[in-house]
């Protein structure tokens, strides 16, 4: 595997997903509890999203549900620019980081090519679980520091694009109950780190995941 190709798969690293709540029909709302819902079952069936093959860009597939020109899911889509949401509705603002054993064998060569460190586990359970550790996500809206919420670690029951089965994984970000977000103009910007088995001093930005920028409106 030549250097170009390691640094594009080492995108693998963090592997982030972005799960759109439920439709709601014509005249419903989504409510906090579907929000909560949404946000733990993420991996387990709460997503919609597609990839591309080498993971350098990664393509969100956005569900058909729009309302009087709003987007009606109670999603804040942190990489689409310009929505405009309900303020009726709850909102979450989250994605998923998991792994699966390729991505495991993976980041082994990775850490001993760039690193010159030995990644090594008793068994794949532990090697998941040292493996999540390394990965944050932290956000600002209209400057301020998000409170984050992580979810437990969850073995994943359904598996990637390359078919290969996600063993756990992990949901992060910042849930909502319905008129949390006062009607106006929202910036949100999103940042991705890691630390890898704690080799720096703290987090350092995810240089494959550069952080999400955008402004949304809340009506």
């Amino acid at each position: 595997m030549n250097k170009k190709k390691t640094v594009i798969l080492l995108s693998g690293f963090c592997i982030l997903l972005f799960g759109l709540l439920p439709v709601a029909a014509a005249n419903d709302y989504v409510t906090y509890g579907d929000v909560v819902a949404s946000f733990n079952a993420m991996l387990n069936g709460g997503n919609s999203l597609t990839f591309n093959a080498e993971f350098d860009v990664i393509e969100r597939e956005t569900l058909p549900a729009i309302l009087d020109g709003r987007f009606n899911g109670g999603r804040i889509v942190p990489w689409y620019d310009g929505l405009t949401y309900n303020y009726e509705d709850a909102h979450g603002i989250y994605g998923a980081i998991y792994v699966t054993e390729n991505v495991l064998q993976l980041a082994q060569f990775i850490m001993w090519y760039y690193f010159g460190v030995i990644f090594t586990y008793d068994n794949i359970n532990k090697g998941c679980m040292e493996y999540l550790s390394w990965f944050t996500t932290t956000a600002t809206l209209n400057g301020e520091p998000l409170e984050m919420t992580y979810t437990p670690l969850k073995k994943g029951i359904g598996v990637d694009i390359h078919g290969d089965p996600i063993l756990w994984w992990f949901n992060v970000g910042a849930l909502f109950k319905p008129g949390a977000l006062e009607p106006g103009t929202y910036h949100l910007v999103t940042y991705y780190w890691m630390n890898p088995m704690g080799i720096f001093p703290g987090p350092i930005p995810n240089f494959i995941t550069p952080p999400d920028d955008i402004w949304f409106t809340i009506l």
